[in-house]
């Protein structure tokens, strides 16, 4: 079984998770908060009590085409058997340099949580085209913003 992933829920409150898998180099670091960013929509705050911090967002709010594709057993340690896998929400990590505009995406690695049960891990997608850095921003908006 394979599911197409498309965003839907939003995440209004601060909320408590365990990566059952860790990030990439933070791999000993397992509990996080995912709480938005006050008064922008598009953002998130992922953060380790001592340790990273990772900004986050939904990837269709800037990549319209953006689709993964899951299975079971990529779900199998966020899920239960029985659980729908509509579950699961979909979120990629921003790099934010020093010029705002540049801001890139990781469309390569997405965070799949769980919101429900408080559990997340991140998913390295195999045989796409997508890259660990993905410009937000059109040349056009990244040129116009100075």
């Amino acid at each position: 079984m394979t599911v197409e992933k498309t965003v839907k829920n939003m995440i209004e409150k601060k909320v408590c998770l365990k990566m059952v898998q860790g990030i990439l180099a933070f791999e000993e670091i397992s509990d996080y908060t995912l709480q938005p960013v006050p008064d922008n929509p598009l953002f998130f705050w992922l953060e380790a009590e001592d340790g990273p911090g990772f900004l986050l967002t939904r990837p269709d709010s800037f990549f319209e085409d953006y689709k993964i594709t899951m299975n079971r057993e990529d779900l199998k340690d966020l899920l239960a058997e029985e659980d729908d896998p509509e579950k699961i929400e979909v979120f990629v990590i921003i790099t934010v340099p020093e010029k705002m505009t540049d801001m890139t995406a990781n469309l390569l690695a997405p965070l799949l949580i769980n919101e429900a049960e408080g559990l997340a891990c991140q998913l390295v997608l195999k045989d796409v085209t997508y890259t660990t850095r993905h410009y937000l921003f059109s040349p056009e908006e990244r040129r116009s913003c100075g």
